[in-house]
């Protein structure tokens, strides 16, 4: 049988007492196999990654709303850790930058613009659509979803068939349908029959409800078409609350 000895220090001049708890069940104290001394308190940086719980591969050890230490879940590929507000441990959610967001186009079929006439460009294909919340069915507009509320950046492009010298393709974006124009940008052409490409970008601020609509006007007499491959329209949330 083994045998449990008390060394006293030799240097020492202190008393050691070993104090039993106030229980009325019989207890069992087991030393480990090794040597080894015991501590009342862990000293500061002398737990190691060794001496730690095996835990589950991605998990980010946080504390609940009574400060007790819990793991955060693994979360998948491409989400974030976000914040879920006082008294709640962060979790990984899917990321929402950005949105929403649109890219569409005129699709096959050229667009024909009357003369000297504000037409809205039919977008009837769209390349994506995170919110589903462009119409390229009817009115070919994005429409500020509820809770997106912001400012958005828009770019937008176009290319005008056969125009003359003096002639020019302009195209704006409205929104609310309003005669107010938050975007304009033109092209001339210097020479007759020339192809004529405008491009431009533009913030809007925008609320729950609101939409924007882009069209292209056209001065060179007669009937000119936009080419269905270069008509493009695009634009996501960039900052501002919801």
């Amino acid at each position: 049988m083994s045998k449990i000895k008390l060394t006293g220090h030799a240097s020492g001049s202190g008393t050691l007492t070993l104090t039993g708890p106030n229980t009325n069940s019989d207890r069992t104290i087991t030393l480990p196999d090794s040597t080894g001394t015991l501590l009342t308190e862990v000293a500061d940086d002398a737990i190691t990654l060794a001496k730690m719980a095996s835990g589950t591969d991605g998990n980010i050890i946080s504390y609940d709303a009574s400060g007790n230490p819990v793991a955060i879940a693994t979360g998948s590929d491409g989400q974030i850790l976000t914040s879920t507000g006082a008294g709640s441990p962060p979790a990984f959610e899917a990321t929402t930058a950005n949105t929403p967001s649109f890219a569409v186009y005129k699709g096959s079929g050229e667009q024909s613009l009357a003369n000297a006439t504000w037409t809205k460009v039919a977008l009837t294909h769209e390349y994506w659509d995170t919110d589903t919340a462009f119409d390229s069915t009817t009115n070919y507009r994005f429409t500020c979803p509820s809770g997106k509320a912001g400012g958005y950046l828009f770019t937008y492009g176009a290319r005008g068939e056969s125009l003359d010298s003096g002639e020019g393709l302009i195209m704006r974006i409205l929104m609310n349908g309003g005669a107010v124009y938050y975007s304009y940008a033109n092209g001339y052409a210097s020479e007759n029959n020339l192809e004529v490409w405008v491009r431009a970008a533009c913030m809007i601020p925008m609320t729950a409800g609101d939409y924007v609509e882009l069209y292209a006007y056209q001065n060179e007499g007669a009937s000119r078409n936009l080419n269905n491959i270069y008509v493009q329209f695009a634009g996501m949330k960039v900052g501002g609350t919801s």
